[in-house]
């Protein structure tokens, strides 16, 4: 099978599956794992339809839409459905993600402290650790719009939700671009200590951005995706040829580019148009690429996941009490709220897929395995809780509770 025949299978294979899971109103589900799924029945460890190596062949397309995302996110940070999201809504989420992941990073190196695990050597028990953090870290806002758009959910805890789970991106993406900078390739001939190269990372970034602002000046039509698409692969490769983080560069051009230039608005649109037709072969690839048996033959890598998850709650539980304390409007959503936080998208997932691509083997493996293991969990419990909140709050108005039944969310 050619690349060409592959690449508009799964093309084809994703639209055919956002028909059938989809509807009128949210197609499919927040976290995309349905399409994780479809990919892993066709790979390799399945039905093995995908071959590995083919798969392979396709890593330089996935290093592109992953800096396609993140680019995109950074295009649209701090902003939801084209108006500012509040300052305190932005600090709240970038708080809640980045305790969230010290507190999943902390017990991953806390366990690995005390048991080795073969394959998995200091450097790389410092990759997982973090990496288990940086793709644990996020709350995605589509399972809010999910809601919404089911049960035309609305009201202050719902624009609070989506203002923090748009905002909380920021901090896994920076971690991500700090722990790559800890493994330069072998390849590189410039030696730089760690904050050099996140700094290279930085710099890069936000001069693609800035001279991608200064190319877009008077650009109309094919010109204006020329101007995108080559400096965010210029921006990608770049980073691939020195090990940096690509999502990490992508996402400070895409932040530089809304900054600069005063077309951002016009942007915003075009680039958003363009989400999923590029998010669903890759959540398709992900799951293709997903190789469970290092952690089946390997107990240790079973418990690394399983702390992961039971971190991640831990961490959302106290996000949830944080919500409570700085924001009156959540203080009725109770201790469910930290529940609602578990909700993860198409982020984690992508988080996973890039160490995954960039540290093949145990570690990367394994953080892509916790990153779906995250989104599954996330998805089995956190929307059902979302909307049962919601309804307790009375933010779904169709299903409102009578007041005598408000005392308390079960």
């Amino acid at each position: 099978m050619s690349a060409i025949a592959l690449l508009m299978g799964l093309l084809l294979l994703s639209y055919l599956g956002s028909l059938i899971v989809g509807g009128k109103a949210a197609r499919g589900l927040p976290s995309g794992v349905e399409y994780v799924g479809l990919g892993f029945l066709v790979g390799p460890h399945a039905l093995g339809l995908l071959e590995r190596s083919m798969i392979a062949e396709f890593a330089p397309v996935v290093q592109v839409s992953l800096g396609w995302l993140a680019f995109m996110v950074g295009l649209d940070f701090g902003r939801v459905e084209g108006r500012r999201v509040r300052v305190g809504s932005m600090l709240l989420g970038i708080g809640c993600a980045l305790l969230t992941g010290v507190i999943v990073a902390l017990a991953v190196h806390r366990m690995l402290s005390t048991a080795k695990i073969d394959g998995v050597d200091a450097t790389g028990g410092i990759v997982l650790a973090a990496g288990a953090g940086v793709v644990t870290a996020e709350t995605t806002r589509f399972a809010v719009q999910w809601v919404a758009a089911r049960w035309n959910a609305k009201g202050p805890v719902s624009s609070l939700l989506v203002e923090v789970a748009s905002s909380d991106d920021f901090a896994p993406l920076v971690a991500a671009g700090a722990i790559f900078t800890l493994v330069p390739t072998a390849s590189t001939t410039v030696h730089l200590p760690a904050v050099g190269w996140f700094g290279v990372s930085l710099a890069l970034g936000a001069l693609l951005g800035t001279v991608t602002a200064l190319l877009l000046r008077g650009a109309e039509g094919y010109a204006v995706w020329g101007a995108l698409i080559g400096t965010l692969l210029l921006g990608v490769g770049t980073a691939e040829r020195f090990g940096l983080c690509s999502i990490f560069v992508t996402f400070v051009m895409g932040i530089a580019l809304a900054a600069v230039s005063p077309s951002r608005r016009i942007l915003r649109r075009m680039v958003g148009s363009t989400e999923r037709a590029v998010l669903l072969p890759m959540l398709l690839l992900a799951g293709a690429w997903l190789d469970p048996r290092p952690a089946i033959e390997n107990r240790l890598l079973l418990g690394v996941i399983a702390l992961v998850l039971l971190a991640r709650i831990a961490g959302k539980l106290v996000s949830g009490l944080l919500f409570r304390v700085f924001v009156p409007a959540a203080r009725p959503a109770g201790p469910w709220l930290g529940i609602v936080l578990l909700a993860s998208g198409p982020f984690t997932i992508s988080g996973g897929f890039v160490f995954a691509l960039r540290f093949p083997g145990p570690v990367g493996d394994t953080l892509l395995l916790a990153a779906m293991a995250s989104a599954v969990l996330g998805e089995l419990v956190s929307t059902l809780a979302l909307k049962r909140l919601l309804t307790h709050l009375g933010e779904v108005p169709d299903a409102v509770e009578p007041t005598s039944q408000k005392g308390a969310v079960t």
